[in-house]
């Protein structure tokens, strides 16, 4: 019953992905990011899980033999799943390898942890289970319709600033209409941005100025901004529209959103 599962385990298997342990909170999930440190989860990534694990149905018993586990992967290299329910284990699951047979058909063999049966089950299991605790945070700079954007204000250090105006659906800087072509791949990009290296060294609170600032204005009067911050050779970014997250960016991520004025120029 997912309405009643409250915690979650994911023990992955690959060498570099630690525990993943999401747990319910007055309705929200979190997920454990350090010892006394936890990251809101999107309610879409906590659905997608529970849609993966009501779909695994045995389409075929591949073995009832425990030497075949390590064939199947479904022993220590596999990874496991446990589900608890109002504090109580309900399900205890390893996820074995993946198998592809023609026309494009994906299945994962498993095995109740407590069972020495291995099945085979539809699907790519791994792509949702076998992740790092960060695939699981909310890990959006912007979405938003950038069709709806009127003005993006870029304040930089010095007299670099510049901002850009649509007008009847053209975009300008300082009246030089700006190329479209350009124009739009930079929005595209901009409008569905994320990332996912976190940077959770600091608190919010303890950012101050930003060396770099990025407002996006609505024409419903709202507004996103996104804001840089020069921190021990790191740029570190921040967004209105994802209040708890630091994201530590390399130089293209840079690109992507604090534009130079000649990106966008004809």
């Amino acid at each position: 019953d997912t309405s009643k599962v409250d915690e979650i385990y994911l023990y992955p298997k690959a060498e570099n992905y630690n525990e993943v342990y999401l747990k319910k909170i007055n309705d929200e999930w979190k997920v454990k990011i350090g010892e006394d440190k936890s990251a809101e989860v999107p309610n879409s990534k906590i659905k997608n899980l529970f849609a993966q694990l009501l779909t695994i149905k045995p389409k075929r018993l591949a073995s009832r033999d425990e030497l075949k586990w390590k064939d199947y992967q479904v022993d220590s290299t596999g990874t496991r799943v446990k589900i608890f329910e109002d504090g109580e284990q309900t399900l205890d699951i390893v996820l074995g390898r993946f198998s592809f047979q023609q026309p494009r058909s994906m299945s994962t063999f498993v095995r109740l942890a407590e069972d020495t049966d291995v099945y085979e089950v539809d699907g790519f299991l791994d792509m949702t289970f076998n992740q790092s605790l960060n695939s699981f945070r909310n890990n959006s700079i912007v979405s938003d319709n950038k069709n709806n954007w009127q003005s993006l204000t870029f304040i930089y250090p010095a007299d670099s600033s510049f901002r850009m105006e649509k007008r009847e659906n053209k975009w300008f800087i300082n009246n030089i209409e700006t190329d479209s072509t350009k124009t739009e791949q930079f929005l595209n990009k901009l409008s569905r941005l994320s990332h996912q290296n976190f940077y959770d060294s600091i608190n919010k609170d303890q950012l101050l100025t930003p060396t770099y600032s990025l407002k996006i204005d609505n024409s419903d009067t709202s507004s996103i901004t996104v804001n840089g911050y020069k921190l021990n050779n790191k740029l570190l970014k921040t967004s209105s529209q994802n209040h708890e997250s630091i994201f530590e960016s390399d130089n293209n991520l840079k690109q992507n959103i604090f534009i130079n004025s000649e990106k966008v120029l004809k």
